[in-house]
This record gives C-alpha cells, structure tokens and sequence, in this order.
C-alpha cells in the first residue's frame, strides 16, 4: 500500500503517531524521524508524506517542495447550514468583540489565538494582543455538546470514524458525517469532526487537515491511508 513511500514524522515519540508509524511499515512504506526538522533529510520529495504538528509539516513542505491539503479556513460558513445545528458567523476580531458573549470564538487560520468559549470581550482582547483587528474569525452561539465523533475522509468517502468525547451512537455520527463529506468540496484527505448536540442531533463541529490531525480512538492504517493522499509535490 506504501511501497516506496517515505512517511516523515517529529522524532519525539507519540503513541498515535507511532501507530501510525507502525501501519506505515507494515503496508511497505519507510519512516524517518526528523528532529531538526528545518534540515530535512535527503528524500525524493515525490515519495515523501509528512505527518505531525502545524510547525513540523508547515517548514517540511517547504524545504522540500511539497503540497499540503487541508479544507478552506471558512468550511463552516460554506455548507448547509442545517448541518451546522447553531449560528455560525463569519466576522473579523474588532467586530466579533463588539457582540454578545458568551460566545465560542476561533480564528479561522488555526492556532493564532485559543478557540474555545469566551464569556467577555477583555480576555479575548487580551488573548489576541498583537493580531491585527482584522484577523478573521468564526463565532458560534454557546451548544450544549454531549458526544464528539471523528471521522477520516478520503476521496469524499469516511473510511473511519470513532467516538472522542462522551457517549453516543457511532454509526449514526458517521452516516451523517459521510453525508457532509459526498455533499461538500473537500481536499482529497481530511478530517471531520461531528458534536452531538441536544435538540439537533449530529451537527458539524469542525474540519482538519489529515496531515496533523490525532487519531482519537481511529483506526491507525485507514487513517495513514488518509495521511499518504494528503501530502503531494
């Protein structure tokens, strides 16, 4: 399955990505672990995947070359909004601070501020110290969250899904999940995450690129077969 394929993963063990790692090998391909991940190895780039955090794969794909696919950064104002079970806005951060809390808040580009649940505007503010006032953001009515599901998706298909967070049924998160995924342009990898929550059923909680995305609770090899389409020169 990965014959002739090199997957490079960060050198510091992890017990998702060492599964990974192991149904790397055992479908044939090869593993490297790259600690000064800024001085790649000598690898063809076309037989080169990366799997790890933002800042591993980010730098990787650029000494080498590579293309990494990850869904748009607005999915959630993109799709049927019946999949969304809760108002989702798009809005820039000096606007999203002038509505009503509290509020989940996350910056649309991953990782610049804490997306989590923000109960005044000060602590946001003061969170996002620095960031330009028109950095893009999502903003979500408070939901009450029962259960959490992942599902990977290739080719528009779940190839896998499993509960996270709480309790529920599994083969109804991935029904619903497999819907989203035939029925939104998606990369040819990813990951979507799915809420359970009271009054709405499953609802789309959030997308995530293959290349960095934990298993929780996935099976390892469906997942690395996610993990080989996400990468590309």
């Amino acid at each position: 399955m990965f014959q002739g394929l090199h997957l490079l993963i960060p050198a510091k063990a992890d017990p998702e990505r060492d599964a990974v790692a192991r149904a790397w090998e055992v479908g044939g391909g090869t593993v490297l672990r790259v600690d000064r991940f800024w001085s790649p190895p000598e690898v063809e780039p076309a037989k080169t995947r990366l799997y790890g955090n933002d800042t591993f794969c980010l730098v990787l794909a650029q000494k080498l070359g590579l293309t990494l696919e990850s869904p748009v950064d607005d999915l959630l104002l993109r799709v049927d909004a019946s999949w969304l079970g809760r108002e989702v806005l798009g809005s820039t951060l000096e606007q999203v601070v002038t509505g009503p809390f509290p509020r989940f808040i996350k910056p649309q580009v991953p990782k610049l501020f804490r997306a989590r649940v923000w109960n005044e505007p000060e602590a946001l503010l003061e969170e996002c110290r620095g960031l330009d006032p028109k950095t893009l953001v999502l903003s979500s009515e408070v939901v009450d969250v029962r259960a959490e599901a992942r599902a990977w998706v290739l080719n528009g298909r779940v190839v896998m899904c499993a509960l996270y967070e709480g309790e529920g049924d599994v083969s109804t998160a991935r029904s619903f999940l497999d819907t989203v995924a035939r029925r939104t342009q998606l990369p040819p990898a990813c990951v979507l995450d799915a809420a359970w929550v009271e009054g709405s059923g499953w609802v789309l909680l959030e997308a995530n690129a293959a290349w960095g995305a934990g298993l929780n609770g996935c099976d390892a090899s469906e997942a690395a077969r996610c993990i080989a389409a996400a990468t590309h020169t």
